[in-house]
């Protein structure tokens, strides 16, 4: 059975060699599965659109499952793995809450009282979505351990001579050479966003595992590069909490990979009768060149994860102050902000509670103080009435030990099973704590009708808490996952006009399951150069950079670190939020503000339409990562008709140096204008001599810039 379903896809089900088999096509990407032996394993993989012949596909994978791992999840329940012994239901298609196509398959395990769904959802790109829904159909409590909702075989790929008939490629010098790369990001700790790495695969077992926060801080996406083929795979897991990635490289040329939640077990318990999802995966394999493959992966980031933000809010420019004393110097905040061209003021940490006390003392207590002028209805209307949008900070998974809510409620306190406290954050399996949880942010809105509202989560919880439940001692972490999800669905859902921005002590949890929830996320809170522009450029491999926000000035001595150009420069590369623009008695007529203004402007004028626009993005250095050593950074966006782009070359080191800057966003057939910005500097030049001769960019300072805009004629 073959159905037409999203544009660009098709899913089938059929018979393989007497097997049960499902077909997924999106795009390029092929991906076929079948029931053999009770086993649901992958048969092959095509990143062509090459779909196999029926008999070609009867002979595969042509692997014995009893020696290899081909099952494409991994389950354990009540302590035995339910990797084996299922038996097939039925298959079929649904819509998913965002209209995309879903494959379901559903199986029943011969043993354990379990059922599966094996979900699969297509949006056109060459990226696929994965996710399990689990049922206990028994009569008894079942307390699920572990899970891996996507795994299998990526890759069988053989390059040794001796067998020339089926060798991939024989120029590639196995000898002493890995076949196989993984990149990811290699740190889990704060202010590390964008250590992007490169690690040569060993022929053996390789984990990554993030477990000491509570949430990483390096997101858990990884591309997979074949060092024989060219071929990549690109994965992403949407869980913000602790993970794993895992992958096993073996001598006989594959490739195979596991990847899921990580928590002491068990993960979660299930009632009789109860259905509960697991974390979604999405992976995708593309034969490209490189920034080829980042914008198929951006689009399916686009269509099928992150919400597409509210009409007429589809780009601002944003200032925000913490609220770091009582009085109407707020006010002149706004004034300032509204002078210098910036579009939407952000209330930050530091409103709520019944006594000012600044950010960590009232966490929890979700109502205005009286000390900003008007209270919160006052600055919004104030900030309405300079023509600008109004914005508030929460944490609302926060409870601080000096909150009223905490005098009320010790026991929402996530804590050890030896009372030892995880964090100051609320214990979100506590049926009465998910439930405040859920209904203050709904209240948040109601009360104060935020126009765009930034979720803010900075505490560490380690491998987190445990509530005893039916006889187990389950792990809070995938309770307070689906309580989350929950909250932030219903605000997509009852207040579609407001924007989100996601951010936890910067990009602690910048994972698909949040951004699927949030129109926008933070890039760091360590925002001072090189390490902002080398971690936009590493987060733009994975996330599109309309959906990062930089905050420019959060670090006090972040202007020592580059020169007045480059500071500000780096803000058209993200959506800016600026933290405030100095003394507010400062004279704004020097050459800060001067400068400040044009960049301000420059973002809402010529970028804007690139930004807006779902930009291609192109990295002339995609390797450095955060910390290995590097002379230059270089990122460039272009609007996909090629009408227009722009691009920053960062200087990283003090020899003296030029880079030649080869445009990959221009029409080769066309004129293009093209400005300098350090020189203010215009010219024409055809697209071909701007791609294939390139610009010299003469910069012999650390941490100076150019910008280089261009516009088709």
């Amino acid at each position: 059975m073959t159905t037409p379903t999203t544009i660009g896809t098709a899913i089938s089900f059929q018979q393989s060699a007497g097997r049960p088999t499902a077909r997924y096509v999106s795009a390029t990407t092929v991906y076929e599965e079948a029931l053999e032996h009770g086993r649901w394993i992958g048969l092959y993989w095509s990143a062509t659109g090459h779909v196999h012949r029926e008999n070609v596909v009867d002979g595969l994978p042509g692997l014995d499952a009893l020696h290899r791992a081909l099952h494409t999840f991994e389950l354990e329940i009540d302590g035995q793995s339910l990797h084996n012994r299922w038996e097939l239901i039925g298959t079929g298609m649904r819509q998913s809450a965002r209209g995309l196509t879903e494959a379901v398959v559903e199986l029943r395990h011969q043993v354990r009282p379990i059922t599966v769904k094996v979900v699969t959802r297509v949006d056109g790109s060459p990226v696929l979505a994965r996710y399990l829904e689990i049922t206990n159909t028994g009569t008894a409590p079942a307390a699920l351990g572990s899970i891996a909702p996507w795994s299998g075989v990526l890759w069988n790929t053989n390059t040794e001579r001796p067998y020339h008939y089926s060798n991939f490629n024989p120029a590639f010098a196995e000898q002493g050479c890995s076949k196989f790369t993984l990149g990811y990001f290699a740190s889990e700790d704060w202010g590390h966003e964008g250590d992007f790495v490169w690690q040569p695969l060993p022929q053996e077992h390789f984990r990554v595992e993030r477990s000491a926060n509570g949430r990483p801080w390096g997101s858990p996406y990884y591309l997979l590069r074949n060092e024989a083929t060219g071929e990549m795979f690109v994965m992403g897991l949407g869980w913000g909490g602790n993970c794993f990635a895992e992958f096993a490289y073996r001598h006989e040329s594959l490739l195979s990979f596991r990847v899921g939640p990580l928590a002491p077990a068990p993960l979660r318990v299930i009632a009789p009768g109860e259905t509960v999802t697991s974390p979604d995966v999405h992976l995708g394999p593309m034969h490209e060149e490189f920034d080829a493959t980042i914008a198929h992966w951006h689009q399916h980031m686009r269509t099928g994860v992150i919400p597409p933000r509210p009409v007429g809010k589809e780009m601002y420019t944003v200032a925000g102050r913490v609220v770091e004393e009582p009085g109407t110097w707020i006010n002149t905040e706004i004034d300032i902000a509204a002078e210098m061209g910036v579009e939407a003021f952000m209330v930050d940490a530091g409103w709520y509670g019944d006594k000012f006390a600044g950010w960590w003392e009232n966490r929890g207590d979700w109502y205005a103080g009286d000390w900003l002028p008007g209270g919160l209805t006052g600055v919004r209307d104030y900030t309405h009435g300079k023509g600008m949008l109004f914005g508030l900070w929460h944490e609302a998974e926060a409870m601080s030990k000096t909150a009223k809510l905490y005098a009320q409620h010790p026991d929402w306190l996530l804590q050890t099973d030896d009372g030892r406290e995880c964090g100051e954050t609320l214990n979100l399996a506590h049926p009465e704590a998910a439930r405040y949880f859920e209904e203050s942010i709904l209240r948040i809105f109601n009360d104060y009708q935020p126009d765009f509202y930034k979720l803010d989560y900075n505490v560490h919880v380690g491998e987190g808490g445990q509530t005893l439940r039916d006889g187990y001692a389950e792990s809070e972490c995938w309770r307070h996952s689906e309580v989350l999800h929950h909250a932030y669905d219903r605000v997509l859902a009852e207040h579609p006009d407001v924007c989100l921005e996601n951010c936890a002590a910067g990009g602690g949890r910048n994972d698909l399951g949040m951004l699927a929830r949030f129109h926008y996320a933070c890039e760091s809170d360590w925002s001072v150069m090189p390490y902002s522009i080398r971690a936009i450029n590493a987060l733009s491999l994975f996330i599109p950079p309309e959906s990062l926000v930089y905050y420019h000035n959060h670090i006090q001595h972040a202007h020592l670190t580059a020169d007045l150009e480059t500071h500000l420069r780096v803000t058209l590369f993200t959506v800016p939020i600026f933290v405030g623009f100095g003394a507010q008695a400062a004279d704004r007529n020097t050459a800060y503000f001067n400068a400040a203004r044009r960049y301000i402007a420059l973002h809402k004028g010529f970028c804007r339409p690139v930004l807006a626009g779902h930009p291609i993005v192109y990295h002339h250095t995609p390797d450095i990562g955060l910390f290995t050593p590097a002379e230059w950074c270089v990122l460039e966006y272009a609007c996909p008709d090629r009408s227009r782009g722009y691009a920053g070359v960062f200087k990283l080191t003090n020899p003296a140096s030029e880079y030649r800057l080869r445009l990959r966003g221009v029409d080769l057939s066309a004129d293009y204008e093209v400005t300098l910005d350090n020189t203010h500097q215009t010219f024409r030049a055809p697209g071909r001599e701007l791609a294939h001769t390139g610009l010299p960019i003469p910069l012999s300072a650390a941490l100076t810039s150019e910008l280089v805009m261009y516009q088709k004629v």
